[in-house]
């Protein structure tokens, strides 16, 4: 099977840390392509375009992010102990509380990553195409976000959603977070020193560090 991405997309980020902390890097193979150029061969069997992609060997796709891993996730699983890794509570033994409390801290970093990425995306149109509304909605709610998980990392209640084994709420803060190579105006960590602590302590994390888009691609 084969994974499409793009060295840009924090989606595909996401996706790329996941293969390589399920052990699926022999298993998926990384294509490297650039959605906007109308002659890229991935819109015959992907026609959205949208990555990460992943094209199974009996040409199934997948195309969403969520979709993705959690098909990762059961693969993995099926191969090894049975034990789902992303597409669980990270409160074990939490029970329904537990659930929710994780699930409501996803979804805070999910929009946290969906708005940067608009506004991301809302850079790279000419600049007489640009909206400084939309630019200016979504710069105050990233920086609003991050100083949520801020608190989280200086102590709140849910810190070990942050500080224990790998999860999704981490790699949708992390691949947030990241989104600043591409964002001038968001100087996250001055502003938030534990949260920029803990930036760089996942950067140290080796699927993390591995995922990173070789040069020149």
């Amino acid at each position: 099977m084969k994974l499409y991405v793009t060295p840009t997309s924090p989606y595909a980020r996401l996706v790329l840390i996941v293969r390589l902390e399920l052990g699926l890097a022999d298993r998926v193979d990384l294509v490297w392509t650039r959605t906007r150029q109308a002659e890229d061969p991935m819109l015959a069997f992907n026609p959205s375009g949208r990555v990460p992609f992943l094209h199974l060997d009996d040409g199934t796709g997948f195309e969403d992010t969520d979709l993705i891993v959690e098909f990762l996730d059961r693969l993995a699983a099926a191969d090894g102990d049975g034990e789902r890794r992303f597409v669980r509570p990270a409160f074990d033994g939490a029970g329904e509380a537990g659930y929710w409390a994780f699930r409501r801290l996803e979804m805070t970093a999910r929009s946290m990553l969906d708005g940067v990425s608009v506004w991301g995306r809302e850079l790279v149109r000419p600049a007489g195409e640009q909206s400084p509304g939309i630019i200016a909605h979504e710069r105050r709610r990233a920086y609003r976000l991050a100083g949520v998980f801020d608190e989280i990392v200086r102590g709140a209640p849910e810190h070990d959603v942050l500080g224990g084994p790998l999860n999704l709420v981490q790699l949708l803060l992390f691949c947030a977070l990241n989104v600043r190579t591409r964002l001038p105006d968001f100087d996250w960590a001055d502003t938030y020193p534990d949260l920029a602590a803990w930036f760089d302590r996942m950067q140290l994390v080796p699927s993390v560090r591995d995922s990173a888009p070789p040069p020149g691609v």
